[in-house]
């Protein structure tokens, strides 16, 4: 899309935002480390992010029977290859490989080896050249398909799949949107998977569950950083390519993938490197790329922080660091690492010329190493996908829901949610009033003003009067006024009618002239694509334990603290499409509201979850909302008191029913 002048002005505000708190983070979590003086402190201190950890996951019970089934065989001249399907939940099937070394005489060491996101998931030649080197070196390896990858697409038959079109980053995306609305985080059903595989190695009587590795690259190095955190049972890990700091990830304007950003993680005081000491002094190595998006800068300061921690612990040698002269990957000179680390602190005792031989490995026929018919999962006959157990949730959560009032409403978002009904009146910049179309009949003007609703952001408003040539140098005490809150922009959205009374478009935080103009390089201006600003910032606020809807609540409820100040006596608000959502929940919390007038409003939550596919984007959504009560209540409390009127609904493309 074209920005025109009103455009994101204040552009950089966001991610300067961002980056200040994670900063302020870091610092106060550098102190923190360097106040340990002992064992005991640096026992406390792991026992402590232990815990963050477990409850930013959340990790839900696990089967008692995986059902797991081998479903073939493949022997090569290195290994034995069983495919595997077993069970995470009731009839959600993991697709996996377990290779097992030749001639077993007795139990032996193991690795669960985790996808990163490459389409074809287990079947990745990196991989499998890993997974059978490993074997070859005398370990049993269980590698994994990630939910959207190798057999497990989730889209395969969904309507409007195209908009996600195989691509497992997408299809993560839009799936973690579904599940945030019923009150789960992707990241964890990722983490889950990956447990019940650990689950099903030590089951196997080849294995011994004293010394059980985890490795991935990249999305797999992230699971492996995360389970290892979760799961005592692992006696060492290996995670390539994730490790850096959110810190650097945030001041490098990178956007990822929805599995990788643990809700309230940020907020609870923790780094990416706590992870790291979630269960030190394990054997752990940090292995990065010389060239990674993922910094390497981050994973050698997190490794000199955690290396004084496992010093304290008497075990300092036992987390290393090795960043390979490539890119991002699991490169030969990354698995090498990885071999030798395994098979030192799993006593193979091999010579290092015998652990670092990789096998040549060449692919077999997919068709040969597929597990399900067809290579997929959504062919087996009575199984279950992702969007098959949300709806079941949704249907759960639909027949236990209670009508309520706005009272009650209002009691929700406030103690439940945490939002606030009211803002401190702020600061206010008056700026030079601007003339839209002029020399031509549409022409009329913007009087501009600037408010500092949070330390570091500009919520800017755009006052238009219905006299159009009214330019005011501060803001009027209108006997009536309309607070306008845009799907994409106050300017253009303001600039297509002629207000009956004045109107001040409010350009919340990543909207119109509070757009961010960061972390955009993809997008091609797409408000909507998968991993643009909208997508990014708000999965910073959902790490600091909060969201954009309380931020963009906060810049809302400033202009309407901001112009009652002024004199206004009759307060409106309208709003269109995103816009809606914030503009619904301040007329629920905030007295000074009137009337709410709504153009292009979201049908329900509801709906958003059970579409194949919607663009609604992950910052509206409110997690767990559908566990007490959705958009169409909320609308019908506030008719039953006569102060709202919803002008059409649109779709989850955003299409109107108009």
């Amino acid at each position: 899309m074209m920005y025109d002048r009103h455009e994101a002005i204040y552009g950089a505000l966001l991610q300067e935002y961002n980056v200040a708190r994670l900063r302020k983070l870091n610092t106060e979590r550098s102190a923190r480390i360097a106040a340990l003086k002992d064992r005991a402190d640096a026992e406390k201190y792991v026992a402590e992010v232990r815990a963050k950890i477990a409850a930013s996951f959340s990790l839900p019970e696990r089967p008692a029977n995986l059902k797991a089934q081998t479903v073939g065989v493949i022997d090569t001249p290195e290994c034995r290859i069983e495919k595997i399907i077993y069970e995470s939940r009731p009839d959600f099937p993991v697709t996996a490989h377990l290779y097992l070394p030749k001639d077993i005489a007795s139990p032996v060491p193991a690795v669960l080896f985790l996808c990163g996101h490459a389409q074809e998931g287990k079947n990745c030649s990196a991989y499998q050249t890993g997974a059978r080197t490993l074997a070859k070196n005398g370990f049993a390896v269980l590698l994994v398909d990630p939910i959207s990858q190798g057999e497990r697409y989730q889209f395969t038959n969904a309507a409007n799949a195209q908009m996600v079109n195989g691509l497992c980053t997408r299809e993560h995306n839009m799936l973690g949107k579904k599940l945030w609305l019923c009150d789960e985080f992707f990241g964890t059903w990722r983490a889950h998977d990956a447990i019940c595989g650990l689950d099903y190695l030590l089951s196997r009587k080849e294995v011994d569950s004293s010394r059980v590795g985890v490795t991935g690259n990249s999305g797999g190095g992230t699971m492996t950083t995360f389970v290892q955190a979760l799961d005592p049972r692992f006696t060492m890990a290996a995670p390539s390519c994730y490790v850096t700091s959110w810190k650097r990830n945030i001041e490098n304007e990178l956007p990822a993938d929805i599995e990788q950003m643990p809700p309230g993680i940020l907020g609870s005081g923790c780094e990416m490197g706590d992870l790291v000491l979630a269960y030190a002094p394990r054997p752990l190595l940090l292995l990065g790329q010389k060239n990674d998006f993922f910094d390497p800068r981050g994973i050698a300061e997190t490794y000199e922080e955690c290396r004084k921690v496992y010093k304290l612990l008497g075990a300092e040698e036992n987390l290393q660091l090795f960043i390979g002269p490539t890119n991002h990957g699991y490169s030969v000179e990354n698995r090498e690492s990885m071999y030798k680390f395994f098979d030192l602190h799993a006593g193979i005792g091999k010579d290092a010329s015998e652990v670092i031989v990789e096998v040549d490995v060449s692919t077999p026929p997919v068709s040969e190493l597929c597990c399900a018919p067809g290579g997929q999962v959504v062919n087996l006959p009575g199984k279950k996908l992702v969007h098959d157990l949300v709806t079941e949730k949704l249907d759960e959560f639909a027949a236990g829901r209670k009508k309520a009032d706005c009272a009650a409403l209002k009691k929700l978002l406030t103690d439940k949610y945490g939002y606030q009904s009211t803002a401190a009146v702020p600061y206010c910049r008056i700026l030079r009033a601007e003339t839209e179309n002029p020399n031509t009949q549409k022409m009329f003007v913007f009087s501009r003003f600037a408010l500092e609703t949070d330390p570091g952001i500009v919520t800017p408003l755009l006052l238009r009067d219905t006299k159009v040539d009214a330019a005011y140098n501060h803001f009027p005490a209108f006997e009536d006024l309309t607070l306008y809150v845009p799907h994409l922009g106050s300017a253009k959205e303001l600039s297509d009618f002629t207000p009956v009374t004045p109107v001040a478009g409010v350009d919340v935080r990543g909207i119109g002239s509070a757009a961010s103009h960061n972390c955009d390089l993809c997008s091609a201006g797409d408000f909507f694509y998968a991993y643009g600003v909208d997508y990014h910032y708000h999965a910073c606020a959902v790490m600091f334990g909060q969201s954009t809807i309380h931020e963009r609540l906060r810049d809302l409820l400033g202009a309407i603290a901001f112009v009652k100040s002024c004199g206004v006596k009759n307060l409106r608000l309208a709003a269109r499409g995103q816009g809606c959502i914030i503009a619904l929940f301040a007329a629920l919390l905030n007295d000074d509201v009137i009337s709410l007038k709504l153009f292009d409003a979201p049908e329900s939550f509801d709906s958003m979850a059970r579409a194949d596919v919607t663009l609604w984007p992950w910052a509206v959504m409110p997690r767990g909302f559908l566990k007490y009560t959705d958009l169409p209540d909320m609308y019908d409390a506030l008719k039953a008191e006569n102060r709202l009127e919803i002008v059409n609904f649109c779709d989850n493309f955003f299409r109107s029913a108009l």
